[in-house]
């Protein structure tokens, strides 16, 4: 998890903002039964990794731990101006963690990472300035958790989102508790090109800035006299 816009403060509020994080984190797992004692955490300043134990029940995180976080937060904001509200965001991902010589390593770490740095979960805060909780899952915890249910989450409530942050790339799915994120303008992009019927397979995103990749599989001899044909070096 990590606070919105936390760069952005002063020094005095930095370390209150630190506090609260804390607190509501606390809060919030006290709430829901989950002990954060046994989490193996690693701060950030304005964030936090958490390595959950194993055994511990996904739909409680995603369902019940991210409910009571909210309230937690809304406890919290209450009486704060707009400009000092503190605003989380979160994300939820089912992976491999080691702990290594500074800090956990295994692309279930770096996973996540990426996702609560992400575009489309920074934008929905933006979309959505009323909100004090953007959640973005994994597609592992979407399509396992969600999509069949054992939570009482409806899958409706998430928007599938294109995740791109520096090396990984990959589906997630979002949402921000008490707003409908379907039609919300998002960072993330705009979106993304539909296969060609003709058997072209694009990738890329559609509007006046993408830069679209084309690939076309042939079968067999093809003449190419007077053709053109571009060659991509390197990444």
């Amino acid at each position: 998890m990590d606070v919105q816009g936390y760069g952005g403060r002063d020094d005095r509020q930095h370390a209150s903002i630190q506090s609260g994080l804390l607190a509501v984190a606390d809060t919030a797992a006290g709430r829901c039964g989950l002990d954060r004692t046994t989490w193996h955490r690693q701060g950030a300043g304005d964030g936090e990794l958490a390595i959950l134990p194993p055994g511990t029940p996904e739909p409680a995180v995603v369902d019940d731990y991210v409910r009571e976080l909210v309230a937690a937060l809304a406890g919290h904001n209450h009486d704060l101006a707009a400009e000092t509200r503190m605003r989380i965001r979160i994300a939820i991902h089912h992976g491999v963690a080691m702990p290594g010589a500074n800090g956990w390593t295994g692309q279930g770490v770096v996973g996540v990472s990426r996702l609560v740095d992400s575009a489309p979960v920074r934008g929905a805060l933006r979309a959505f300035p009323d909100a004090d909780l953007a959640v973005l899952v994994s597609r592992q915890i979407y399509t396992d958790v969600v999509a069949q249910r054992h939570t009482s989450l409806k899958p409706g409530e998430f928007r599938e989102v294109v995740v791109r942050q520096k090396e990984f790339t990959d589906v997630a799915w979002l949402r921000v508790p008490g707003h409908d994120v379907h039609g919300a303008r998002l960072s993330a992009g705009p979106p993304r090109l539909p296969a060609d019927p003709a058997g072209t397979r694009v990738t890329g995103t559609a509007g006046p800035h993408y830069r679209a990749e084309a690939i076309t599989v042939v079968n067999g001899s093809v003449d190419a006299t007077n053709a053109v044909f571009g060659i991509k070096h390197g990444s």
